[in-house]
């Protein structure tokens, strides 16, 4: 059981928003499970304070505070007969749109312009705004949990990624803009403004969410920017940004807190994760305590499992004490050991692992920590390939940080992590090579061999890998002319009938970008793309191929003879045969495709 003592100093805060925080009331049906500090708002310290600015005045700290972790035998029997439930995010399904049905970013893009019209503008209506502002938070959701979710082809999927992306990142922008020129305060709502600041967060919009909070809170609808739900974002943002301290924002915190009124899930969350990154531990196992005692009153609410559920990550994630982190860790990953479901995140868990490493665990404990996560990952279903990506490559960051070098002791603990992991697959193998910076090429080739040594299917992905980790091995010319050869038969066999700017890219890496061979692998690259240069996927493809090397002037140069001579030649060009291809083939003229850039950029030639 561990007692912790909580810190409560506090400093000043700028007035203006300092009284606006004091008297807002929330407005969630969730019982006060927290008691706010007594303020004195006539605190002199209040008059200079600037945003920016770090202040030194503290008030006398309360009693200490002393929280718990409650025992097996004091909670768990309490629960016993609780089903546990996870939080579930809405979808756009859910929502039964009457004025606007958003069923693609080119709809948000149609509304958005209706939406600069006067008179629509002026005759929106509460209900509409918020499903508008819904729909662009879903839809931005969705598509990075599709992106997430399963392997994509990136060449192929990265132009259409990036206009939706930019589809509603606009769409965020403008609303936020609307907002801030209060053109739309007969609609606003502190609902629809959770969505807009959730998006802005979405995008890492850091300051565009700041100074929409600091615009709108100094307003005439500066109550509504104090809801719970919408100063939850605006601590983590301003906490990340470090534009406020934690004395700030524990002040902003305890303004906000009521006597008597409900504290909504989203900021108890909030609030403990700061104060759990700030080694507060005391006041994060408060926040916990007083989101379980919401969840006593209403188990089935979703905002109340999920403060619970995030809250719960940030001590196995964030908690720098190692002895709690790993107390909270065994209790999510323990069946029925929690009356909430925790889905344990991978960006949680790789911070996990070097928080053991750091704190000095073996890597045989850190090996075993992944090994139970990589598990708990199948038997839940949660085997998604960006989580199980993530976990392998935070441990192998740690590893190789640990092992810099190829020591007797660090190769056999690699053989120890392919074996207790069955079965081996190409993620791992993947994430290993991508992370290894040994130069041992014996080892690099015996690494490469585990995909047939363990019956691994060889992808595009894990050949693409291979090649460009070859760059920093000492390999021949003819070596890697080889591993070139063997993904074009891969891409081949996969009925692919162009090389992509990803394998165009694997081969830079490997020759061109290469640290120690360029000089002698420089050839190589310009023979190949010589021979290939017309299997490009389409015009596009060869334009934005060409421009990418116009920031390596030197290169650009030589590069740049393919597209303005008929039959180049090049210092030490190698001789290269092409293989007979069932689908590969010719697709463009690339001396057509870019000549255009040849010739918009003359002086880059001189």
């Amino acid at each position: 059981m561990f007692r912790l003592i909580a810190s409560n100093a506090q400093q000043g805060f700028k007035p203006s928003l300092l009284l606006k925080v004091k008297h807002a009331k929330n407005t969630t049906k969730f019982a006060s499970a927290t008691q706010p500090a007594p303020v004195d708002s006539n605190n002199n310290t209040l008059i200079n304070y600037q945003i920016r600015n770090k202040s030194t005045a503290t008030r006398s700290s309360p009693p200490p505070t002393r929280s718990t972790i409650p025992e097996d035998a004091s909670y768990q029997p309490k629960y016993r007969n609780r089903k546990p439930r996870n939080y579930k995010p809405a979808r756009q399904s859910d929502y039964d749109y009457q004025h606007f049905v958003s069923k693609s970013f080119e709809e948000i893009q149609q509304y958005q312009t209706r939406l600069q019209e006067g008179t629509f503008k002026s005759e929106i209506s509460e209900q509409e705004l918020f499903r508008y502002a819904t729909d662009i938070y879903n839809g931005t959701i969705n598509l990075r949990r599709k992106r997430l979710g399963k392997t994509r082809n990136r060449d192929r999927d990265e132009k259409d990624a990036f206009v939706e992306d930019l589809a509603y990142q606009t769409a965020i922008l403008s609303l936020a803009e609307l907002i801030i020129s209060g053109e739309l305060n007969h609609a606003l709502s502190a609902r629809s403004l959770f969505k807009v600041f959730g998006t802005l967060l979405q995008f890492k919009l850091n300051t565009e969410v700041l100074n929409l909070w600091e615009t709108g809170v100094n307003s005439d609808q500066g109550k509504l920017f104090l809801s719970h739900p919408v100063l939850s974002v605006v601590i983590q943002v301003g906490y990340e940004t470090k534009r406020f301290n934690y004395d700030e924002i524990k002040q902003i915190y305890d303004m906000s807190v009521v006597p008597n009124e409900p504290v909504h899930p989203f900021l108890s969350d909030r609030i403990g994760q700061v104060a759990i990154s700030e080694g507060d531990h005391a006041r994060g196992l408060d926040a916990l305590e007083s989101m379980m005692t919401l969840y006593e009153k209403n188990p089935n609410e979703e905002s109340v499992l999920g403060g619970l559920a995030q809250l719960h990550l940030s001590f196995i994630g964030h908690c720098k004490d190692i002895a709690i982190a790993k107390r909270f860790f065994e209790k999510a990953i323990t069946p029925g050991g929690l009356p909430y479901v925790v889905a344990l995140k991978s960006p949680y868990m790789v911070s996990f692992f070097e928080n053991c490493s750091a704190a000095g665990d073996s890597m045989e404990e850190i090996i075993d920590l992944w090994a139970r996560i990589s598990r708990h990952y199948e038997q839940e279903g949660h085997a998604l390939f960006s989580k199980n990506a993530s976990i392998c490559n935070g441990l192998f960051k740690v590893f190789f940080t640990k092992y810099p070098e190829p020591t007797p002791e660090a190769k056999e603990l690699l053989h120890l992590i392919f074996r207790i992991n069955p079965p081996a697959n190409e993620i791992l193998s993947n994430t290993l090579i991508s992370n290894m910076p040994w130069e041992d090429k014996e080892f690099f080739q015996e690494i490469a061999q585990s995909y047939d040594r363990y019956g691994i299917d060889k992808t595009m992905v894990c050949h693409r890998i291979i090649l460009k980790q070859a760059g920093h091995i000492e390999f021949s010319n003819e070596e890697i002319l080889d591993l070139w050869n063997q993904l074009l038969r891969k891409l081949d066999d996969q009925e692919y009938f162009y090389i992509a700017n990803a394998d165009w890219s694997a081969l830079r890496a490997a020759t061109m970008f290469s640290d120690k061979f360029k000089e002698q692998r420089t050839p190589l690259y310009l023979s190949i793309l010589k021979t290939y240069k017309d299997y490009m996927q389409h015009d596009y493809a060869a334009k934005r191929f060409l421009r990418n090397w116009m920031k390596d002037p030197s290169a650009y140069k030589s590069i740049s003879k393919i597209s303005t001579e008929s039959n180049p030649t090049f210092e030490g060009e190698i001789k290269i045969e092409v293989p007979e291809f069932k689908n590969l083939r010719r697709n463009i003229s690339y001396r057509d495709a870019t000549r255009e850039i040849i010739d918009s950029n003359p002086l880059l030639l001189d």
